[in-house]
């Protein structure tokens, strides 16, 4: 048994031997033979080595082919020297041939007539007699006697070795895939020796293309040689993508989510992934539970449609965010750190809120990371959440590790110093002892990069340097600084500015060419070019200048829309409702002048504005401006219209101190007066002017003007009016207003406003009614009726005072900072008092409240409660007040 078993194995293996040599050696090599041509030319002398270069050529090329030995040329030489002969014809050809063992010799001759020149040859078989193939070429000169060579090489070759060549390559099949497309993937080319090697890869080729389900090759007759024809069998071509069953997401978002589009080649695997994709959508929306097929439709031979048929089912929210491994901190303090992933609530119709994004979760698990950093935890990890989907909703399973919590043990400063040790310190908020807090050492680093850099030093690199103590729980912290070299601003270039002058861009800027570099300069260049409001965007980029202590500063600024045109309604408790409309232009001719046309209508008032400002007189620090106006008011027992105009001037005194200067004459006419009213009302009925001027000092240094944070807002002002400045109305006015705004906490912001203002008539004159102090209403004291605090007559009316006192306290925290709404509670304190009366703190009226801010899309809206802490006889115990659509 074991016999025939080796036997047949033996045999199995001869007959792979067998197998194998013959495609070893199935490949027949020929030996050729190169003999001298000879050469017929007028002058010899020329012609004498055109012989050499054409067997040089011949060999150089027909060596190409693994089929082809030559024989070498000294070999030839030799035999040919021993006949003694000259003259070669084909019996002594074959003769030399047979002698080197060739199996073809190549002789020929080449032939100039009137300068063209020609070649001819016949390639011999040394065994057979006659020609066995011939060729011949003419070109215009012994120029071309290699590029002919050439040419011939590859004819000798072919009928020694009795090849096809590829004489046309055709694509049939194909009707939406370009035949150039086609031909870009085929390396076989018209002209190329006929190999089935080559055949085979141009079809893998194809196949990988991906846009056919089939593809053959067929060999054709074709003149002297063969036709290579690549028929192609096309996928489909999708025709349209269809949806179905989307309720709830529209068609045009689906689509925009598949990377599917119509007039191309259908692929199976994109179909399917686009599944994916579509329950995708689904999840962001909430729909964990939406089911998505497909199925194709054919439209014609060749065309098919897309069908996604989907089931939406019931929506599924994230109900709940829980953390594992997490001993130091409280879920909700951890959810807390999230910024856009929340579960869902009340508000989330509103806020998005309870949507589940793996994407925006990814982002918010890093806000964990950042958090524990904050905390000392230089060991905490987060892993991947596990997703729950149950019918109520999707719980989120958070892992934590939170490892140790590190304290400082010791800080030092080493490196370039450019100040004491101790100085530099001052710059470093981190102590041993305290836990360690990552975003300390952001500070440090920033602080000391700042310091540095306001010096000239602008590639100064401070490496901070974590050193762990072994086992225990403290680190070093090591703040390494190499300061490099000085640096000075080369040139500063302003780029992007369509509108806006480069004169206008560069008056704001805070340093100049040549100057040493500072950082702080830099900082506050792009703080005060976006503070203009012409720009979408503004940077800084810097690059190395001519020299390594040079650097030049390229301005890249965005333009942004400067003008406007626009017309709203809103209301208010104190105007009801209002109509407005308005044209400005905030950035005239690209000059930065501002120009406003305003219109305002109210149930109370009427206001119409004039308005230009040149914040740079001159291509100054001088501002100037002017307004013209004619405005209406209607109180309880008379009305006030107001017509003038008023000039301004201002300029820097320090940073963020301006000085402001202002003339103002209008023309005031009281009338509507109600029978009855208080003789100071009646007195002052009809018309008069006022001529005045009027200054302040103002320190600004709030973060944000709208909503600021942090900072003060200080100014002290002065206006006078009549006598030298004529007009009938004499008084001078006092004012001292201060906000000072800080955040102790992440979320709150404490706010406190005080005001203090008092009013004088000149020269034995009274007071002008409209002229006088009120309190009441949302700006100044909430919980009362608008202008409704001040001293009043006998009768009743409320005619305001010389002297006024305002405080307001307010705790403001955010309630939903998706959309920016705001809460807040507040304490308000004020009074107005009469001529001969004294200012007097224990008479104040006071209100407490709470309101809201929001920042809506028809624009600013406050709402705000105010519990009145003693009314007096007549007053309401509370009040709501409010704004929408425009700010006061």
């Amino acid at each position: 048994m074991k016999e025939r078993i080796l036997a047949r194995i033996l045999c199995i293996f001869l007959l792979f031997l067998a197998l194998t040599e013959g495609r070893v050696y199935g490949q027949e090599v020929m030996k050729v033979g190169i003999l001298p041509f000879q050469v017929y030319a007028r002058d010899r002398e020329k012609a004498k080595d055109w012989s050499t270069r054409l067997a040089k050529t011949l060999s150089s090329e027909m060596k190409k082919d693994e089929q082809v030995v030559l024989v070498d040329e000294d070999k030839i030489l030799k035999v040919l020297e021993e006949t003694g002969r000259v003259e070669i014809d084909e019996l002594l050809a074959r003769v030399i041939g047979q002698r080197v063992e060739a199996d073809f010799v190549v002789l020929g001759s080449i032939t100039q007539v009137n300068g063209t020149v020609s070649m001819d040859i016949r390639i011999l078989d040394v065994y057979e007699k006659g020609v066995a193939a011939s060729a011949f070429r003419a070109g215009r000169g012994p120029e071309d006697l290699e590029s002919m060579a050439r040419q011939l090489s590859r004819e000798v070759s072919l009928k020694i070795l009795k090849k096809e060549t590829v004489a046309k390559v055709l694509i049939e099949g194909n009707r939406a895939i370009e035949e150039t497309a086609i031909r870009a993937q085929i390396k076989v080319k018209e002209g190329d020796i006929y190999s089935p090697s080559a055949i085979r890869e141009d079809l893998k080729t194809l196949y990988q293309m991906g846009y056919f389900q089939d593809v053959r090759v067929e060999k054709r007759d074709w003149d002297r040689g063969k036709a290579i024809v690549f028929v192609v069998d096309e996928k489909p071509v999708i025709r349209e993508i269809k949806f179905s069953g989307n309720k709830n997401l529209k068609t045009r978002d689906l689509l925009e989510a598949v990377d599917l589009k119509p007039r191309t080649v259908l692929n199976l695997n994109a179909v399917q992934e686009n599944v994916n994709r579509i329950r995708k959508k689904y999840q962001e929306a909430s729909y964990f539970a939406a089911e998505v097929q497909y199925t194709l439709e054919t439209f014609r031979k060749g065309e098919v449609i897309v069908h996604y048929k989907i089931q939406e089912n019931q929506k599924v929210p994230l109900k709940r965010i829980t953390f594992s491994g997490n001993l130091h901190y409280s879920d909700e303090i951890l959810k807390k750190q999230f910024t856009e992933t929340k579960e869902v609530g009340l508000l989330s119709w509103f806020t998005k809120g309870g949507i589940y994004k793996e994407d925006i979760l990814e982002r918010d698990l890093d806000t964990i990371i950042g958090f524990y950093l904050l905390k000392g935890f230089l060991e905490a990890k987060v892993g991947k959440p596990r997703v729950t989907v149950e019918r109520g909703g999707i719980t989120l399973i958070i892992p934590v590790e939170e490892g140790r919590q590190f304290k400082v043990a010791r800080v030092e400063i080493q490196g370039d110093l450019i100040a004491p040790k101790e100085e530099l310190m001052k710059l470093v908020p981190l102590y041993p002892g305290e836990i360690f807090n990552r975003e300390n050492v952001r500070k440090s680093i920033s602080n000391l990069t700042d310091r540095y850099a306001d010096q000239g030093y602008a590639f100064v690199d401070v490496n901070p340097q974590t050193i762990p103590h072994g086992n225990q729980p403290l680190v070093d912290l090591v703040f390494d600084i190499r300061q490099g070299n000085k640096v000075y601003f080369e040139r500063i270039n302003i780029l992007g500015n369509t509108k806006t002058r480069d004169r206008v861009i560069r008056r704001d800027l805070r340093t100049v060419e040549g100057e040493l570099y500072s950082l702080t300069a830099v900082k506050r260049s792009r703080d005060s070019l976006n503070y203009l409001g012409y720009f979408k965007e503004v940077n800084f980029n810097t690059k190395k200048g001519s020299a390594d202590d040079k650097m030049v500063v390229n301005v890249q600024v965005e333009e942004a829309p400067t003008g406007s045109l626009s017309g709203g309604v809103g209301y208010s408790s104190i105007d009801k409702a209002v109509a407005i409309f308005s044209l400005s232009q905030n950035n005239l001719f690209g000059q930065g002048q501002k120009a406003v046309a305003q219109v305002q209508f109210g149930a109370i008032s009427r206001y119409y504005t004039l308005s230009f400002t040149e914040p740079r007189l001159f291509d100054t620090q001088v501002l100037g401006g002017g307004d013209l106006f004619n405005n209406y008011r209607d109180y309880d027992d008379y009305s006030v219209k107001r017509t003038g105009g008023l000039t301004r001037f201002g300029m820097p005194l320090f940073e963020n101190v301006r000085d402001y200067f202002q003339y103002r004459y209008e023309m005031v006419d009281v009338y509507n007066v109600k029978p009855g009213s208080a003789d100071i009302i009646t007195q002052q009925s009809g018309k008069s002017t006022t001529s005045s001027i009027y200054g302040a000092l103002r320190r600004d240094t709030r973060d944000n003007r709208f909503d600021p944070s942090k900072g003060w807002d200080a100014s002290v002002s002065v206006e006078y009016a009549g006598g030298p400045l004529g007009g009938t109305n004499y008084f001078t006015r006092y004012e001292t207003i201060m906000s000072y705004y800080y955040t102790p906490f992440s979320q709150i912001t404490y706010g406190l406003r005080g005001r203090i203002g008092y009013i004088a008539g000149n020269e034995g004159h009274p007071i002008p009614l409209y002229e006088r102090f009120r309190l009441g209403g949302i700006n100044t004291l909430r919980g009362f009726k608008a202008y409704s605090v001040g001293p009043t007559a006998p009768t009743g009316e409320v005619i305001g005072g010389d002297k006024q006192i305002l405080f307001n306290f307010e705790m403001i925290f955010p309630i939903a900072k998706e959309i920016k709404l705001k809460g807040l509670l507040f304490f308000d304190a004020g009074n107005v008092w009469d001529v001969a009366q004294p200012y007097d703190l224990t008479d104040l009226r006071k209100s407490v409240g709470i309101g809201f801010r929001w920042f809506s899309p028809m624009g600013p809206l406050r709402v705000e409660w105010g519990y009145n802490l003693s009314p007096r006889t007549g007053e309401s115990r509370s009040s709501w007040d409010f704004t929408v659509g425009t700010l006061y």
